[in-house]
């Protein structure tokens, strides 16, 4: 097979590529089954993450966002602004209307 792939490179080429789109075809014409969260429960943590699921005990997402100055130290005032700012933009989404109120501050040390 080696050898006549270097006799015929094109056709090797061709033969390949063929190869491909013929399991990108079958791939796209399978029906496909999506896994959801209930098919990873499995064991005892698979037992409490239903139990959770069944109580509404969900976590839900979460995003922690830094703001940092490009150089040096933050000014206090514009990182504070601009935390605002990212606030009411994030309490606008419809997943972000249940957002804690809180802005941390955290400094850094010397």
């Amino acid at each position: 097979m080696a050898r006549r792939s270097a006799r015929h490179p094109w056709r090797a080429l061709v033969g390949r590529l063929l190869f491909v789109v013929l399991c990108l075809a079958t791939g796209a014409a399978v029906d496909t089954n999506s896994a959801r969260t209930a098919d990873d429960r499995l064991g005892e943590a698979g037992r409490s993450e239903a139990m959770a699921a069944e109580g509404h005990l969900e976590r839900r997402s979460t995003e922690q966002v830094l703001v940092s100055a490009r150089s040096g130290a933050p000014d206090g005032p514009a990182a504070e602004a601009a935390a605002r700012d990212l606030t009411e933009r994030m309490r606008k989404l419809p997943e972000g209307r249940a957002w804690p109120p809180r802005c941390g501050r955290t400094t850094t040390a010397s």
